[in-house]
């Protein structure tokens, strides 16, 4: 109690010399004349009576601290300001990529796309060092990070990956009339530089020509796909009377069943563009004097090569590798022979009397001669080339990943086939066939959610965007992880099983529409959608109806590459229905 009493004595002396014009805290105040009251109750020669009537004058808040240190005091956001937002520097991501982007004045823009080949290296390495087994999905680094990951990169622009709905559906909404994704560099490098093309192909071009493009080739790609259905279904009933004949004593086919579902998908492919029968389901053998052979072959070829050239170090950039070798080979061929088909169209039209009916030719590359913004004949080549390239190969990849999902759910398959098991088909009625096999359209719509073909997609924003509280600056590639979103348990219950009946399901009005978008959204969605689902449509209900597929054999996961496909061989049974 002495010690107190000394202490305010000493306080009240320190004050006579204080500056009187000096502002002081509230804190501080309040605390001294609580502090002042009660020494003042404790005295025991207190008049507890007058302590109220004290007048106690500001003390100097130096000594004050002293005698009562103060704690920090963090100012509240209320809830009717704006939230903080953060700069893109705030945004998290690896740290060591930090530190090497002090270096980049002076590395040479060898671009963005490298350090995305780059990191997926490095992931993979050191995700396997980690766990001991190579990386899935990008959910590890969102999983650490958060929502939005930010990897700064010493070479090139920065790279911000996002996998929750809301962001990927704002990133959309603002993209524009003719959004910028991050293109094919290996096949622009191609046609720009080594094929000194002016157009780089509906995939990779940007900005009012790609609008125009679009225009041009959208409608008679719709339109082809009715035209020939017929032929459609004459390629999947090959296909049904192939796996018959290849079957083994196991009912298994001993061959590489993805390379005849490649096969298939080309010769649909073929007729909807060329409006010609391949048959490249009836050939064993590559023949070049034979230009659907060989067309098929450096199709095969050209995308192994863009495989290899966009997946890790990009260093074909910097020198000739055996991969961009063999790219330019493949594609100056591919090119070659696609040309030719487009010059003989071209020479058929100008022949043909002017009163003549061109369009019972049913050509798409006719269609897109004789239209109101005509293309020309390198145009139209470039065109068909993106097609093959990626129209194939992604609906390889999801023919390939239904039809082993069908065979391992066996409670899925059962019902698709009380759906289909007696369908009959009306060819001229196709938009029909969709309505009537609900189940089945619920089957491909899943089977695309659980291994989209393309897993991720991009988008180089136009503009500054706000996401998740972070400004990110116009100019940023987004990766958007559109399989790690599908796969979330938070977007969908149970989210790694094949069930189709949850998009049939009252509940399926309250997914996200973001959530799964495996054909994108938006002005830049995929083209081929339509004839995607047609392909499949058609061959699931010729399979289903003829055979009971099996497989008893290891878990199939998709590929890291730019498109996903088996990484395992797909030995499926094909047993014969007994009814």
């Amino acid at each position: 109690m002495l010690l107190n009493q000394l202490r305010h004595v000493r306080s009240k002396a320190n004050f006579n010399n204080f500056v009187h014009n000096q502002k002081f805290h509230t804190l501080d105040r309040a605390r001294y004349q609580l502090a002042t009251s009660h020494e003042a109750r404790m005295s025991p020669n207190a008049d507890t009576t007058t302590v109220k009537n004290v007048e106690i004058s500001p003390p100097n808040s130096r000594i004050l601290g002293e005698i009562f240190p103060t704690t920090r005091v963090v100012p509240m956001v209320l809830s009717n300001k704006e939230p903080v937002i953060l700069s893109f520097d705030d945004v998290p991501g690896p740290k060591t990529l930090k530190y090497l982007s002090n270096v980049r004045q002076y590395l040479s823009q060898v671009g963005t796309q490298l350090m995305a080949g780059a990191l997926t290296v490095g992931l993979n390495i050191g995700t396997y060092i980690n766990n001991r087994k190579p990386l899935k999905s990008l959910s590890v680094l969102f999983d650490e990070y958060g929502p939005v990951v930010r990897f700064v990169s010493p070479m090139g622009g920065d790279i911000v990956l996002i996998n929750h709905p809301d962001h990927i559906q704002k990133v959309y909404t603002m993209e524009g009339e003719s959004p910028v994704r991050s293109a094919l560099d290996s096949l622009e490098k191609y046609r720009l530089e080594h094929r000194n093309h002016a157009f780089s192909g509906i995939y990779s071009v940007h900005g009012p020509e790609w609008i125009r493009q679009r225009s041009t080739v959208s409608s008679p790609l719709h339109d082809a796909v009715a035209l020939h259905m017929h032929g459609l279904n004459d390629v999947c009933e090959s296909f049904v009377q192939k796996v018959y004949n290849m079957r083994n004593h196991q009912d298994e086919v001993p061959k590489d069943l993805m390379k005849d579902i490649h096969k298939w998908a080309f010769d649909c492919i073929g007729l909807i563009v060329f409006s010609k029968r391949f048959t490249m389901l009836d050939t064993e053998l590559i023949y070049s004097q034979c230009d659907m052979s060989w067309l098929y072959h450096s199709l095969e070829k050209a995308t192994e090569a863009i495989v290899k050239c966009e997946s890790g170090m990009h260093l074909w950039k910097l020198f000739t590798t055996p991969a961009w070798y063999s790219l330019v080979k493949n594609c100056d061929s591919l090119d070659s022979l696609i040309g030719k088909h487009v010059m003989e169209a071209e020479q058929s039209i100008s022949i043909k009397n002017k009163t003549e009916n061109v369009s019972s030719q049913h050509s798409l590359i006719d269609t897109m001669l004789l239209g109101e913004e005509r293309m020309n004949a390198e145009d139209i080549t470039t065109v068909i080339m993106d097609m093959l390239l990626i129209g194939v190969n992604t609906i390889t990849s999801s023919m390939a990943f239904l039809l082993y999902h069908l065979a391992k759910y066996q409670r899925a398959q059962k019902l698709l086939h009380e759906e289909i098991g007696d369908l009959s088909i009306d060819l001229k009625d196709f938009k029909n066939i969709k309505e009537k096999t609900p189940y089945l359209q619920a089957c491909i719509k899943e089977n695309l959610r659980l291994v989209p073909p393309i897993p991720v997609l991009t988008r180089i924003l136009p503009k500054n965007i706000i996401l998740d509280r972070y400004n990110i600056p116009r100019g940023t590639l987004i990766i958007m992880s559109a399989q790690d979103t599908a796969l979330k348990e938070s977007n969908f219950e149970d989210a790694n099983a094949f069930k189709p009946e949850r998009w049939n399901s009252p509940d399926a009005k309250d997914y996200h529409a973001f959530a799964s978008i495996p054909f994108g959204h938006g002005a830049r969605k995929c083209l081929g959608q339509n004839i995607a689902e047609t392909m499949m449509t058609l061959l699931t209900i010729r399979l289903v109806q003829k055979y009971k597929l099996e497989y008893h054999y290891g878990d199939i996961e998709p590929t890291k590459t730019f498109i996903a496909k088996p990484n395992r061989a797909l030995k499926i049974r094909f047993i014969d229905r007994t009814q």
